[in-house]
């Protein structure tokens, strides 16, 4: 049955014509399509910009890929482990039980070493590193120059979430307490909150400009949003119609648009008019999800209830200009970047890219 999936899907990226097209001139156009199994074989697309790439991570190391399609090469450190940038121009490697972390470049220029057995959270574009201990309880910042920037305020609880803004350059850090921290690629915190009622964060959002930034915190009974205006140091709460166990997604621009994954919708949130809408979606289960935006478009991928999983296209405002069920697939991932967007199954990898 897999099979026959990924031969209707061949053919229709056959000829590169687009797969979807709105009134409004939204258009969606398949680039590639191949196997992660045989990522060597997929065929190039022509005339694409060489400048963009991704990294398709494996269990042993990574593939530096362009957006054509094209595998620059294959990217592991031997016994060590190695966690790449996004694009995959950088990565860091780290042991299991080591003592050093390093940076190269994907041509295994050596950049720097630093004496740690901390656990490295890299961020999408290099620019932050999270140095986090073993049990959780403490964290430090250091940059893409190796400089740390230790803080007192972040120690003592159990860290429960560790997230970057899509670029890269902010970081948030939230606790077990419901003490978080918003920092930039310097090691500064330019905003600090608790969640209501101390309760556990379980997730963050931010923008790229480091203006904007989502909470979402709760415990086993109760969840809420936090929408964060980080330039006027002022927030809201929003609270969820269920608690979520495990944790979802959410995604905000540089307008202080965010789209938020609950179960059965969809909330638009509104940070400056401290305004959420609920728009129905199809049903998620717990597992694997995404959101991120570029602009007012956002990007949704996660397990469907009834099986396999969905992937939206979706226009802040306006709601879905694309829909997309694979049966076949139990995750979907995607990394969003310009105008292209690469997606992961399982074994499949697609890339397309948009016009509005």
């Amino acid at each position: 049955m897999r099979y026959s999936i990924i031969g209707l899907l061949v053919g229709m990226f056959l000829g590169f014509s687009p797969v979807f097209m709105t009134h409004t001139g939204f258009l969606l156009t398949p680039l590639w399509y191949g196997s992660l199994q045989k990522i060597q074989a997929i065929e190039a697309a022509p005339g694409n910009d060489e400048k963009m790439s991704f990294a398709v991570t494996t269990d042993s190391g990574y593939y530096h890929i362009g957006a054509s399609g094209l595998v620059h090469k294959f990217i592991t450190a031997g016994d060590a482990f190695v966690k790449p940038t996004s694009d995959g121009k950088f990565y860091i490697t780290y042991k299991k039980v080591g003592n050093e972390i390093a940076l190269y470049n994907a041509s295994n220029e050596f950049f720097w070493k630093l004496p740690s057995t901390e656990y490295p959270y890299i961020s999408p574009d290099g620019s932050i590193i999270i140095l986090l201990t073993a049990d959780g309880s403490s964290a430090r910042i250091a940059d893409f120059n190796g400089n740390v920037y230790p803080h007192d305020e972040l120690n003592g609880q159990f860290t429960t979430t560790i997230a970057f803004s899509q670029k890269g350059s902010f970081a948030g850090i939230g606790f077990i307490d419901g003490r978080y921290y918003i920092c930039n690629n310097t090691g500064q915190i330019i905003y600090k909150g608790t969640s209501p009622s101390s309760t556990i964060v379980k997730g963050i959002a931010i923008d790229d400009t480091g203006k904007y930034a989502l909470v979402h915190c709760g415990n086993s009974s109760k969840d809420y949003v936090v929408g964060i205006n980080i330039t006027r140091q002022k927030s809201f709460a929003y609270e969820l119609s269920a608690p979520h166990y495990v944790k979802t997604s959410m995604a905000i621009n540089t307008y202080g648009k965010a789209l938020f994954l609950d179960f059965e919708k969809l909330l638009e949130i509104d940070i400056k008019g401290k305004d959420v809408t609920p728009y129905d979606i199809i049903k998620k289960r717990y597992g694997q999800s995404q959101v991120s935006g570029n602009d007012d478009i956002f990007m949704i991928s996660y397990p469907a209830d009834a099986g396999g999983s969905v992937w939206y296209v979706w226009q802040w405002g306006k709601g879905i200009v694309y829909k997309r069920e694979f049966y076949e697939e139990p995750f979907l991932h995607h990394i969003l970047s310009h105008n292209i967007i690469l997606l992961r199954g399982q074994d499949t990898l697609m890339c397309f890219s948009y016009q509005q």
